[in-house]
């Protein structure tokens, strides 16, 4: 098997950006993952009436805002590139 770990100097500034998007890249992958888990226990797949309320979305219009998380959350967790981004590239230790 291939050593895919990548170290990066955060020290320097380039380095030091490039690491902060990764992380909020992560950051937020990691939120938008919990959303959709959040929003997973506000439905029964047939009724989004407390996913509406929660998040403030137009009645009718809570089964698209989820739908729309769910398949963000697959496609970031399918897409080989970004997985291989925030796997491979870590700071310097």
């Amino acid at each position: 098997m291939a050593i895919n770990y990548i170290t990066v100097d955060r020290n320097r500034q380039q380095g030091g950006e490039l690491l902060s998007v990764i992380e909020n890249l992560r950051y937020y992958q990691d939120k938008l993952r919990q959303e959709k888990e959040k929003m997973e226990n506000m439905t029964d797949g047939v009724t989004y009436t407390a996913i509406e309320t929660q998040y403030g979305i137009a009645t009718g219009k809570g089964d698209e805002v989820y739908n729309l998380v769910t398949g963000a959350t697959a496609e970031l967790a399918a897409d080989t590139n970004l997985t291989q981004l925030l796997d491979w590239l870590v700071p310097v230790v």
